[in-house]
């Protein structure tokens, strides 16, 4: 069962029976903008089905909307993002004969079992300087 945005609850067959012009009409209503003339029958159908099979998801769009005002305000903002690396990836960076691992976590990272936010302050920890640690890490060119 799939539900128009006039709530009136179609099924697949429901649709399947639709007159062509109607089909139309109504995957123009779900889609926001008119079909190509071009497209079938069978391709209207369908994506019709998967247009109101969708269940908003505040929480994503959200995320989404968050997204694109970060690129807006920095193009480059999504470089040096955490998560650019799944929780788990452990780096590794020889630094002057010690072999350093640091492990990413859902929120930061983890060196020598203590919590950070930044790559940037493990590495200001392993050179005792200023460091960019996505710089540091290999994780992103100069």
């Amino acid at each position: 069962m799939v539900q128009t945005k006039e709530s009136k609850t179609m099924n697949i067959d429901d649709i399947k029976r639709l007159p062509l012009d109607i089909l139309r009409n109504e995957w123009e209503k779900a889609w926001g903008k008119k079909p190509h003339l071009r497209i079938g029958r069978v391709m209207l159908e369908k994506s019709l089905i998967y247009k109101l099979n969708q269940k908003p998801n505040s929480e994503m769009e959200k995320r989404l909307k968050q997204l694109i005002k970060d690129y807006k305000q920095n193009p480059k903002c999504f470089d040096e993002r955490v998560e650019a690396l799944k929780p788990g990836t452990r780096l590794v960076r020889n630094y002057n004969g010690v072999k350093h691992n640091v492990i990413v976590k859902e929120q930061g990272f983890e060196y020598k079992g203590r919590g950070y936010s930044s790559l940037s302050q493990i590495a200001n920890e392993i050179t005792g300087k200023r460091w960019n640690g996505w710089v540091f890490f290999g994780l992103k060119k100069v």
